[in-house]
């Protein structure tokens, strides 16, 4: 009876899910952080669904597989615009994201009131790292030092501390490429000395971020003003998400999303500014911290070029926006904090635009160049990845510095494919 009551109040719960965002994933992650039936976790091991959004290279199935088998048991999977993995053949696929909520949740109560017995683990039941019988003792170890004791890995290789010169026992580990601090794809091989960052190097890139088909039409024909200027203010909406919560103000972090639901020509957002600069999120930074050199600043371009300083923004070139008043935005100091800023302030001027241009029924002028919100666009030339600036800027921070850097900086190329289109052909 007491099972019963137990299985009967965690079926009603939120259903947990674990989303391994792939490619040409769209806003899911975004969209389900508001749904009420869904609770997205930060670890497989918190979560009954693993959710597999967008497809995963070849070269990453391997890791996808080290993730569902970190799921407790019983759990299942279901994938997303994704076909899945040859072992999990009964898997189901949806291609409509507004049907994801309903299935997740019937599939958390189907595992948990024991109506489905969930998928078995990919990888065998056996340690990572194989220690019984070696060493001395059989513990796995190699004297004092090194080895995997009892299966876990030891720090070893002293290192100097960047900060003060001791010599420190050093971690080196991987992470990513479905780490939800991380961009969907970033894979990094990091080494550790306590909570200092020695080294980083980049295993594989994030995927390439695709945008509103609008952007690219934009190069083809003159295209509402209004309809750009709120995808551009959803998009930057939807990156101060993860920087809340990355801070450790996860209450917040739901706002800017559903904003980002919500806006519309003719939207504001007067207390946008008040919310970050009164949450504690800037206050997060260290002074100087992801500090760009000026051709660093131009590789990353957008945002980040503005938010050094420097006024280069295509819109500049089109009479259109001249009609409305627009002149861009900068910031000084080119670091985490200015870009923080320069954010926010884009999104208010975004949307200002998208109210002005929609009473107008104003459309673009400049069909040769256009500003995404990652950058400038034109047909020779677009955003590139910059994942390896991470390689620069990394070493020498401490953990949730360094967590902050990366979730601040939009380092994904731009896909030259558009989000609708992409969608499209998977469905």
């Amino acid at each position: 009876m007491a099972v019963g009551l137990l299985r009967r109040l965690a079926a009603a719960r939120p259903a947990p899910v674990f989303v391994a965002v792939g490619m040409d994933a769209g806003p899911v992650r975004e969209v389900l952080a508001l749904n009420p039936r869904v609770e997205l976790v930060d670890s497989p091991r918190h979560a009954s669904v693993l959710l597999v959004a967008g497809g995963v290279p070849p070269d990453q199935h391997d890791a996808l597989r080290r993730v569902h088998s970190q799921l407790p048991r019983p759990a299942a999977s279901l994938w997303f615009r994704s076909d899945p993995l040859i072992e999990l053949d009964q898997a189901r696929r949806i291609d409509r994201l507004g049907d994801l909520p309903a299935e997740i949740a019937r599939l958390h109560r189907a595992l948990v009131g024991g109506d489905m017995p969930g998928e078995p683990g990919l990888l065998p039941d056996q340690p990572p790292h194989p220690w019984q019988g070696k060493g001395k003792h059989g513990q796995g170890g190699e004297g004092m030092m090194g080895g995997v004791p009892y299966g876990r890995a030891m720090a070893m290789a002293m290192m100097d501390d960047l900060r003060d010169g001791l010599q420190l026992d050093s971690l080196s580990f991987t992470l990513g490429p479905f780490y939800r601090a991380l961009p969907p794809g970033l894979q990094l091989k990091l080494t550790l000395q306590g909570d200092l960052l020695q080294m980083a190097m980049i295993e594989s890139s994030a995927y390439p971020v695709h945008l509103p088909a609008l952007f690219f039409e934009a190069l083809q024909r003159p295209m509402p003003i209004a309809a750009l200027e709120i995808e551009r203010a959803r998009y930057h909406l939807y990156r101060l998400a993860p920087l809340l919560r990355i801070a450790g103000l996860g209450s917040r972090a739901q706002r800017p999303l559903a904003d980002a639901a919500r806006i519309q020509p003719g939207s504001r957002l007067p207390d946008l500014y008040r919310r970050i600069t009164r949450s504690g999120l800037l206050q997060s930074f260290n002074p100087g911290l992801g500090q760009l050199d000026m051709h660093q600043a131009r590789m990353l371009g957008g945002v980040a070029w503005r938010a050094a300083g420097m006024p280069h923004d295509a819109r500049s070139d089109d009479p259109s926006y001249a009609r409305i008043g627009f002149e861009p935005l900068t910031h000084e100091g080119s670091d985490a904090r200015a870009r923080l800023l320069q954010t926010v302030a884009e999104i208010s001027q975004a949307l200002s635009l998208a109210t002005a241009a929609n009473e107008l029924q104003l459309h673009t002028g400049n069909t040769e160049r256009v500003e995404t919100p990652k950058g400038e666009l034109s047909t020779e030339q677009r955003p590139a990845d910059a994942s390896h600036l991470l390689m620069d800027l990394l070493p020498g921070l401490e953990w949730s510095q360094a967590l902050l850097l990366i979730a601040g900086l939009d380092t994904a190329a731009l896909s030259p494919y558009p989000m609708e289109r992409q969608q499209a052909a998977l469905c």
